[in-house]
C-alpha cells in the first residue's frame, strides 16, 4: 500500500493522474515500517486466496507495477511477470531488482501493447486509484486476458477505511480524488465475468496492537465488515 506526502505534479499525457517518478525512491520505504510490513502481508494474504491451480508458465500482466514489489509477489507464485509502469523511474528501479521470470517496460494502462489474449491473468494492485480512467484501463485488462478462462486480480484502497479517508482529507495528496467503494469496484468489474471482492487489511490504530492484525482481519472478512483498508477482487472471464 502506497504512503506519500509528497506534492505531486498532475500529468494529462500519461496513465496515472500523478507523476510517480518523483516517489520511486521513497515507494519502498513504507514496506520497511512496521505498519506497513503488516498491511503488506494482510494484503498479500488476501490476493493469495484467488491464486488457485496451476501457475507454473501461466503468463501474469501486472498494470503500474511501479518498483516491481507485487511483482516479486507474484513471481514466487510461479507465474512468468510482464510488468508495466508509466514511470520510468519506476521501471528501472523494477528491472534493477532482477526479479526471477519478470519483464518490466514503460506503458500505458489505457492503451497496452499487448495482442488480444495474450496473458492468463492481467493484474492491477492500488492502481485504479490513479489512473485517468479506470474503466477504460479495465477494459484494456479484460482485452489482454485470454477468454475464457482468464483471470483479473485487482486491488484498491477502501475509501470507507479511517486510514484512506484521512488521507483523502489532504488535497495535495495522490489520495484525494480516487479511492473506491467496494460497491463502486463491483459495479466496475461485474459486467466482465464471475466477479468477487472482500475488504482486507484491518490494522488497529493503536500500535500496540498490531502484532494482533492477523487475527482481527480474520474476524473481519469472516462477519463481512466493509472497513478494511484494501478491496481485494477477482474477476473470472
Amino acid at each position: 500500500m502506497l504512503s506519500v506526502n509528497a506534492n505531486l505534479e498532475m500529468t494529462a499525457e500519461k496513465s496515472s493522474e500523478f507523476d510517480f517518478d518523483a516517489l520511486a525512491n521513497k515507494y519502498d520505504q513504507w514496506y520497511e515500517t512496521a505498519e506497513g510490513t503488516m498491511y503488506d502481508r494482510l494484503e498479500k494474504r488476501a490476493i493469495a486466496r484467488y491464486l488457485s491451480g496451476k501457475r507454473e508458465g501461466r503468463k501474469l500482466l501486472e498494470i503500474g507495477c511501479g518498483t516491481g514489489h507485487w511483482s516479486q509477489f507474484f513471481s514466487e507464485h510461479s507465474f512468468e511477470v510482464t510488468g508495466v509502469d508509466v514511470s520510468e523511474r519506476m521501471i528501472d528501479m523494477a528491472q534493477n531488482k532482477k526479479i526471477p521470470n519478470a519483464s518490466f517496460r514503460v506503458g500505458d494502462g489505457h492503451s497496452l501493447p499487448f495482442k488480444d489474449g495474450a496473458f492468463d491473468v492481467t493484474a492491477a494492485i492500488t492502481t485504479l486509484e490513479f489512473v485517468r480512467d479506470a474503466e477504460v484501463v479495465v477494459r484494456e485488462m479484460v482485452r489482454c486476458t485470454r477468454k475464457p478462462g482468464g483471470q483479473l486480480l485487482i486491488g484498491v484502497l477502501n475509501v470507507l477505511a479511517r486510514l484512506n479517508r484521512n488521507r483523502k482529507q489532504r488535497p495535495e495528496s495522490p489520495y484525494a480524488k480516487g479511492l473506491f467503494w467496494p460497491s463502486q469496484l463491483k459495479q466496475l468489474l461485474k459486467p466482465y465475468g464471475q466477479t468477487y471482492i472482500v475488504p482486507a487489511a484491518f490494522v488497529p490504530r493503536q500500535k500496540w496492537l498490531l502484532s494482533l492484525s492477523p487475527l482481527i482481519d480474520t474476524v473481519g472478512r469472516l462477519v463481512h465488515v466493509p472497513y478494511g483498508a484494501f478491496i481485494a477482487a477477482e474477476v473470472r472471464l
